[in-house]
């Protein structure tokens, strides 16, 4: 069974291994926002989707698919390692007494923090399916052309007594109608789903900033105070560390 001690020992363990793992995890921000997020303007996006959309208005914008699975992908590292320094600092409150609790007014206030900035990272996970939702109720309402396949089977069997003469025979058809629906407002329903892939592309954007700027305060609060997130009474009783 494993022991509140080694899970403390084993949490230490990570923070230090994510702690390390920092110039590589802003190194994955500033990749994702150059390589997914690096339109240079909204009008220009909009024309480019625009375009896209005029000669196939029900194809999976993959750009922005690309984009938003890169944005997702942060997101929930930073949630994850979010979580982990909350643990981190749970795990090392120390036994109530009296006095000398400035350290653990710290990490009280730190744990604050983390806990704030992980549901204000949650919230935003939404806003992926909601866009999701959005995008397929305005590819429905263009009213494109659709098919309807209908198949019909027929199998009809004769026996008699002699083996020679039993038949059976299975007759199957097909048929395939098209359906074409001619809409006075399509060229603005086109226009409304680019719109949405684009405020969906700008919101993604500064969701991803926030996300990295999340991770960053979390990082620099965390390093910052981190001999008393570890020692609140401090290890000589003689420590004064402050918040920043």
């Amino acid at each position: 069974m494993t022991s509140i001690k080694a899970i403390k020992k084993s949490t230490t363990a990570q923070v230090d291994a994510v702690l390390k793992d920092v110039p590589k995890i802003i190194a994955a921000f500033e990749s994702a926002l150059s390589t997914h997020f690096a339109a240079p303007s909204p009008s220009e996006l909009e024309n480019a989707y625009a375009a896209t959309l005029k000669s196939s208005p029900n194809a999976i914008n993959t750009p922005l698919v690309s984009a938003l699975s890169s944005y997702k992908d942060l997101l929930a590292q930073t949630i994850d390692n979010i979580q982990l320094f909350e643990r981190f600092i749970v795990l090392h409150i120390p036994q109530m007494e009296d006095g000398n609790n400035f350290g653990v007014t710290v990490q009280m206030t730190v744990g604050k923090a983390l806990k704030e900035t992980r549901e204000s990272l949650l919230k935003q996970m939404d806003s992926v399916v909601t866009y999701y939702n959005s995008r397929a109720d305005a590819v429905e309402k263009l009213s494109l052309e659709k098919s309807t396949k209908t198949v019909s089977s027929t199998s009809s069997k004769t026996d008699s007594s002699k083996d020679e003469e039993k038949k059976e025979s299975t007759t199957e058809s097909t048929d395939v109608k098209t359906v074409s629906t001619e809409s006075k407002t399509y060229d603005f329903r086109l226009m409304a789903l680019a719109a949405l892939d684009v405020n969906a592309y700008m919101s993604s954007k500064a969701g991803l900033v926030d996300t990295f700027n999340d991770f960053l305060m979390v990082v620099d609060n965390i390093e910052k105070n981190k001999l008393k997130l570890t020692s609140p009474k401090g290890s000589s009783g003689g420590n004064s560390m402050g918040m920043y």
